[in-house]
């Protein structure tokens, strides 16, 4: 063989080399990619599976407080509409009665000067006829029961705020 042969056929087994170890080397790192994906693939969900488990626990454990929250304020419900029902058949039967505020002065003091004259403010007023007396209750309930549940809505609004932003 002669050196030019010598050195072609050395060129041509080392170009051999260099690309099977190319290939090699390109072969072992997209399996050691593809492994470490997995891997990272595989604790995420895993991650996510646990955050979810637990964000699943606080709202059952929170969806239970608002039913138990729920379920008292039902109970008061009733309980104020039996009071409000009894408080109007007494008005409507005479025994209680709602009375007008004794008459206010026609001219009103300005600023720090006392009012001239007029009545009383413990003087009694007259008697707010029966049937009128009981509309009056009646709205009153309507107006507190109005209040009473916006600020159970508020309640609920600042426990779901404040389980929103825990950690």
């Amino acid at each position: 063989m002669s050196r030019l042969e010598r050195i072609l056929v050395s060129t041509v087994v080392l170009i051999v080399l260099v690309l099977v170890s190319v290939a090699g080397v390109r072969w072992y790192g997209a399996g050691r990619y593809q492994a470490g994906h997995a891997a990272a693939v595989a604790e995420g969900k895993n991650q996510y599976d646990r955050d979810l488990a637990a964000a699943r626990k606080t709202e059952s454990d929170l969806r239970a407080q608002l039913r138990n929250q729920d379920a008292d304020a039902f109970k008061k419900e009733q309980e104020y509409a039996a009071s409000l029902e009894a408080a109007q058949r007494r008005v409507r039967a005479g025994v209680d009665s709602l009375r007008c505020p004794s008459s206010v002065p026609a001219v009103a003091a300005s600023g720090d000067r006392p009012t001239a004259g007029g009545t009383a403010a413990d003087e009694p007023g007259s008697a707010i006829v029966p049937e009128i007396a009981a509309e009056i209750l009646g709205d009153g309930a309507a107006i507190a029961g109005l209040v009473r549940r916006y600020e159970r809505l508020e309640q609920r609004f600042d426990k779901c705020e404040a389980l929103s932003k825990r950690p």
